[in-house]
């Protein structure tokens, strides 16, 4: 056979594997004892598929630049054992791209084709032995008179079932170690074909699927949350100068939670007022808002060089040159245009003012760090939550709350909360290691979206009350990744560590000592991420556990290579089954 005749042959071995599988399920079923053996008989199926889809992958790859129609490249991989694996201009083609490549990629498949086959005989149940199977003892004995007592002889053929039925379950459980090493062998040869067509030639279907902004090396990635982190470490502090009233105490800021593949950052915050009633005086307790630069805002445009303005009611200062930085607070429809603060000298109410006016429907003003400024437009995607407040990562995972998060939502937000413990470690925002108490989601505004809460969207949120303490930031226990570990672990398994026989085995405790037996009790956990949510997961726990403290200037490349990179390619499983 040729080497495109043998790639079919290998294609069409899958379902003939998967049809084995059917005929073991319906004889256990008929015996009794599918039960016993449903875990291996599902991991078994599920790696089976696996491997189909890699291979399809590959072939994909293998035939884009031979057949330029895509639907037809679908229809030839749709049909194993058509007659398009037998064209010769076809096989020639494929043997002028990949030219000495040519060999070794024949010797691959043939090699996936011997392993295809003993996958089979290894399931393999003859047809006779099926159908005798499946039969009942009514059939085989239609006529036998229901009070007649059984022979010896029927006693014999009755046990001598039993022991037919035992045998196959038996065979089949004990013979996983086999089954495995036969898996092993294909992953080896998916591989070994993948690594050969990337560099054998260029196709877009070998592309990786996830999205450009996502194909970013590691170095480039680096670049945009670095920057991601100066931006939001000045937006924290732009905010926490401008709050110059009394209720600052009672002041909160959320910001939402991305993964900031790209340089242009603009952040989403619901700022927050939250206080006894008996302080309650001022008229708003809520504002969604965007926060960036935004060069089409007609109020930016129509700021000139620093105009002070000194309200009545100030006091006459000094004219001593004020120590500090100035925060430009800029009303939108309020008498005075702009408003150049000195935060040492003059204190002035003015954004919390601004944020109870619901006629500033536009810009709410300007505020400023160091020389960056962020425009705060007012946005309705979000409603505010009820009086129980926002729901928690914590409530989420939790046995109580109803409505379970898939697998894919769980791994899409792992993938949001590393890469933001890349933007926001040692930021006024992150000052501890992150919980998932500090995670929270809110419902939208709108019904165009499937579910009231919006899971793909969690927010962290921080008080006003204490300016940050840079000294306190800068740490040596600062880039410990434990916390980010156990949250990779619980979102992994959709379940509280807390919850788990692993850590309620060992005392509560509070304090450093709580910590030490959660770290014992989620390293045990972590042995069977593997299993639950594949190697590349795995590696991610593995290296939030075993990375100690990273006190140099790597370590946001370092949690970039061995965490974020390994979820998304977890996430790039889950868009490439989805194409399939």
């Amino acid at each position: 056979m040729s080497g495109l005749e043998v790639a079919g042959v290998v294609l069409g071995a899958f379902p003939l594997i998967i049809s084995a599988l059917e005929d073991w399920r319906e004889v256990a079923n008929v015996g009794g004892f599918f039960l016993r053996i449903r875990k291996e008989f599902k991991k078994c199926l599920r790696d089976v598929q696996y491997h189909e889809i890699l291979y399809k992958r590959n072939l994909k790859a293998l035939l884009s630049p031979l057949i330029h129609d895509e639907a037809e490249t679908k229809r030839l991989i749709d049909d194993p054992g058509g007659q398009g694996w037998s064209d010769g201009n076809l096989q020639k083609q494929l043997q002028g791209q990949l030219q000495e490549a040519y060999e070794v990629y024949f010797a691959i498949v043939v090699e996936m084709n011997e392993t295809a086959e003993e996958l089979k005989e290894e399931l393999a149940m003859g047809k006779s032995d099926v159908q005798a199977k499946l039969k009942s003892p009514e059939a085989k004995n239609p006529q036998r008179p229901s009070t007649q007592s059984k022979s010896k002889a029927a006693k014999i053929a009755s046990v001598k079932s039993k022991w037919d039925y035992e045998s196959y379950r038996v065979k089949f459980s004990f013979n996983e170690p086999v089954r495995d090493r036969l898996f092993g062998k294909l992953a080896e040869c998916n591989s070994r074909l993948e690594k050969l067509l990337s560099t054998s030639f260029k196709s877009p279907l070998l592309q990786s699927p996830t999205p450009p902004e996502n194909r970013k090396d590691i170095s480039t990635l680096e670049i945009s949350l670095k920057k991601a982190f100066n931006k939001a470490d000045w937006l924290f502090k732009a905010l926490q100068k401008a709050w110059q009233c009394s209720c600052q105490q009672y002041h909160y800021a959320n910001l939402r939670l991305e993964h900031r593949t790209l340089p242009e950052t603009c952040f989403e915050i619901i700022l927050m007022f939250v206080a006894p009633l008996s302080r309650n005086t001022t008229h708003w307790s809520w504002k969604e808002l965007q926060c960036g630069h935004q060069p089409s805002c007609s109020f930016g445009q129509q700021l000139k060089p620093p105009l002070v303005l000194r309200p009545a009611l100030q006091p006459t200062m000094n004219n001593r040159k004020a120590k500090g930085k100035g925060v430009v607070i800029s009303p939108n429809v309020c008498p005075v245009s702009t408003i150049q603060l000195d935060v040492s000298t003059a204190p002035n109410p003015t954004l919390c003012q601004n944020l109870g006016d619901e006629q500033c429907q536009q810009c709410l003003g300007i505020v400023g760090h160091d020389g960056e400024t962020y425009h705060l437009h007012p946005s309705t995607k979000r409603k505010q939550p009820g009086e129980n407040g926002p729901l928690t990562l914590d409530q989420i995972l939790s046995f109580d709350y109803e409505k379970k998060l898939t697998r894919r939502q769980r791994y899409a937000i792992a993938l949001l909360l590393a890469s933001s413990v890349a933007q926001l470690q040692s930021t006024p925002w992150l000052r501890n290691g992150l919980k998932k108490e500090d995670v929270q989601f809110f419902p939208c505004e709108h019904d165009d979206y499937d579910d009231d809460v919006l899971f793909h969207e969690p927010f962290i949120s921080q008080g006003f009350l204490d300016p940050p303490n840079d000294a306190s930031m800068s740490s040596s226990n600062e880039h410990n990744f434990q916390s980010l570990g156990i949250l990779l672990l619980e979102l992994c398994f959709g379940r509280r560590l807390e919850d788990h026989p692993y850590r309620r085995k060992l005392p509560e405790e509070t304090g450093d000592a709580k910590q030490a037996f959660d770290l014992v009790a989620a390293l045990r956990w972590s042995n069977e991420v593997g299993d639950e949510g594949g190697e590349d997961y795995a590696s991610a726990v593995k290296w939030c556990f075993m990375s100690g403290n990273i006190a140099d200037k790597s370590w946001r490349s370092e949690i970039i290579k061995n965490v974020i990179r390994p979820l998304e390619s977890c996430q790039e499983h889950f868009r490439l089954t989805a194409s399939i």
